[in-house]
């Protein structure tokens, strides 16, 4: 994860955040709507965010790879959200699609995609940009299965 930008390791941080009570509930967690207050990412955007995890939380195909909130490495599909939002910030819709859609069914997808597109615009408007390349389906250098 010392590759990423702050903007990155926002999306990143707000995303292990969101997970981690549901990875260990009963445990003290961060709490993940501080963190777009800090970012300087307006309300609709958090809502955006809060709103598009739980379509996925709710509708995933599979198990997706999220880590620990103190974990240095970038899991793959925590890479994978990374693009997603990089994809929508510069409106490549096809791009965000491939991500959503390997991740969730196809009537889960749009609920998805259109929280997704409030998240990705409300950090564009905080000034947050996600400057990746777009997702090609491997794996971030240092992605591996290991779960936390």
């Amino acid at each position: 994860m010392l590759d990423l930008g702050p903007d990155e390791l926002f999306v990143v941080g707000a995303l292990r955040a969101w997970v981690a009570p549901l990875m260990r509930p009963g445990s003290q967690h961060p709490d993940w709507r501080s963190l777009f207050g800090i970012a300087g990412v307006a309300a609709p955007g958090a809502a955006g965010f809060d709103l598009m995890l739980t379509v996925i939380a709710g509708s995933a195909q599979r198990l997706l790879e999220v880590r620990c909130c103190r974990c240095p490495t970038l899991g793959a599909d925590e890479a994978a959200m990374l693009h997603l939002v990089s994809a929508l910030q510069i409106g490549d819709v096809p791009g965000a699609l491939d991500v959503l859609s390997d991740w969730l069914p196809p009537d889960s997808v749009p609920a998805a995609l259109r929280a997704a597109r409030h998240f990705a615009a409300a950090m564009a408007a905080g000034g947050l940009r996600v400057s990746l390349q777009p997702h090609d389906g491997r794996p971030a250098a240092g992605a591996g299965r290991v779960l936390h």
